[in-house]
């Protein structure tokens, strides 16, 4: 299982609109739910809940906003990046400026939490964060992500970290 077989081109925004947290929100809660047909304002609410029980920023200018949900068919994961950034909470109490919504089954606990621990791996990586911040495109930061991917897996693989379902794609975008 893979991140980016969850991620497709059209639920990744390389400019957001939003100049807030709550606008942050309102945007990963729009793109997830062209995949998922849940409503926006329930994504919204369910994120909102979760950062409120605990935060998901990490080092680094990232946040991982996400939430699962019972009777939802599939793992939905969108990609935004906000080039000014926005106060969104701690650790660093700077400016977030990428930001990875992922919406799962409430079946898919394990899942979840493997593909939180492989975006959170991807994103310690100053070199993809820049990268991010300067593409122009969806495609390009789709682009990115994979290839950031396929060298995480294979770095995990050589150290002996990856079992055949973390490494195996699904082809689920």
């Amino acid at each position: 299982m893979r991140f980016t077989d969850f991620l497709s081109e059209d639920r990744i925004r390389p400019f957001m609109r939003a100049h807030d947290r709550t606008g942050v929100v309102q945007e990963l809660a729009e793109l997830l739910s062209m995949r998922t047909m849940v409503a926006p304002s329930r994504l919204e609410r369910l994120l909102l809940e979760r950062e409120r029980m605990a935060g998901t920023v990490l080092a680094g200018g990232v946040a991982i906003p996400h939430c699962r949900l019972e009777g939802l068919p599939r793992i939905t994961a969108c990609v935004a990046v906000l080039h000014e950034g926005c106060f969104f909470g701690a650790p660093e109490d700077g400016r977030v400026r990428i930001f990875v919504g992922l919406v799962s089954p409430m079946n898919t606990s394990g899942q979840h939490l493997n593909l939180l621990a492989r975006i959170a791996g991807m994103l310690r990586d100053v070199s993809l964060r820049d990268e991010l911040l300067a593409a122009v495109s969806a495609s390009e930061i789709h682009q990115l992500l994979f290839r950031a991917e396929e060298a995480h897996v294979a770095r995990m693989a050589r150290r002996g970290g990856l079992t055949f379902a973390e490494g195996a794609g699904s082809g689920h975008a």
